[in-house]
């Protein structure tokens, strides 16, 4: 290959700056440069099995096309999530599969990018084992930017990703990759401050990890979970029907309170929602679940309310959406 064409394709993968750009800015470069050559990045999401809420790590597709992976069924898989390491296979089919491990800052395995191919050892083989290493290395640097260090969810940087896949799609309620979602909401872990104030930042920071745990954990698989800042978050429920997404949000307030929190002893959140409107911007419609957390804070705190609920029974007044103009200077 030139190397003029190879510096090309490096390009199109270190220009990107989100991830489903960068998965299918790879697609596209295996497709137009390779023969038969499959991807599938795999994210490792935490899962219940049964009753009594056992979890497992399930491999999910972020592309949504292959269906998920019991991590403990996969041989190879497993593998190279325990050892860290590029991990190589080879099938009876005379295929060759590759597995690269994201492995963050804190040693943790967060995806598992896979290839399958049919070249021998040589130079394309070469080439393109290169490509997936960098691409790798530009998977995990931009993963760790759309995360928060501290609690290991979404942070505020992705969650304007995401509103803005949804601003400009069709229909308002569908991000780039097809995902479509029902409602959002925002919660607020109550009383924080008297928390840091009283036990100290250490504490606080404890506190907000435990927080984000026992709420991912009560997530579905496609539910997307963001710290929006300080001790608010805010969920993106997949679609669901409207009762369902209530159940969803109420769930976690149940577990929160549910829950003893070291030294701190009983923690609450308080949770505004509100349907995802199909022609508004998702920010519009963070401004009503945050009208109802607002009412929340000032009626007692620990519940979940809707939007649309409290506009019915006349708790509050409607959102009116922000207009603005702009004048350029020449």
């Amino acid at each position: 290959m030139e190397i003029q064409k190879l510096f090309k394709l490096i390009k199109s993968l270190t220009c990107q700056t989100n991830i489903g750009d960068l998965v299918r800015s790879l697609e596209t470069l295996l497709k137009t440069n390779f023969e038969d050559v499959q991807l599938v990045v795999y994210e490792l999401q935490a899962a219940r099995v049964d009753n009594n809420k056992t979890q497992y790590l399930v491999c999910v597709d972020c592309l949504g096309k292959e269906i998920p992976v019991n991590l403990n069924e996969n041989q190879n898989f497993f593998k190279a999530f325990i050892e860290k390491e590029k991990y190589y296979s080879h099938n009876d089919m005379e295929k060759s599969q590759f597995i690269f491990p994201v492995v963050l800052y804190d040693k943790s395995v967060s995806h598992l990018i896979t290839i399958e191919h049919n070249y021998k050892n040589g130079t394309e083989s070469a080439l393109l084992t290169g490509l997936m290493e960098i691409f790798t290395d530009v998977f995990r640097s931009i993963h760790e930017k759309g995360y928060d260090p501290l609690t290991r969810i979404l942070n505020r940087q992705a969650f304007d990703q995401v509103a803005t896949d949804l601003a400009y799609s069709n229909t308002g309620s569908h991000s780039k990759s097809g995902t479509r979602f029902k409602s959002i909401a925002i919660l607020d872990i109550d009383k924080f401050k008297s928390i840091n104030d009283g036990y100290g930042h250490a504490i606080g920071d404890e506190t907000l990890v435990l927080f984000a745990q026992t709420v991912r954990a009560i997530l579905r698989q496609g539910d997307l979970f963001f710290r929006y800042g300080g001790e608010e978050f805010v969920i993106l429920v997949k679609e669901v029907k409207s009762e369902q997404a209530y159940h969803v949000l109420e769930r976690c307030r149940a577990a929160i309170e549910s829950r003893r929190f070291p030294q701190v002893g009983q923690v609450t959140v308080s949770i505004g929602f509100t349907d995802l409107s199909k022609n508004d911007n998702p920010i519009d419609d963070l401004s009503k679940a945050d009208k109802a957390l607002y009412y929340i804070k000032n009626n007692g705190r620990n519940q979940v309310k809707s939007y649309e609920y409290l506009l019915e029974n006349k708790l509050l007044k409607a959102v009116e959406p922000i207009k603005s103009e702009f004048d350029f200077w020449d």
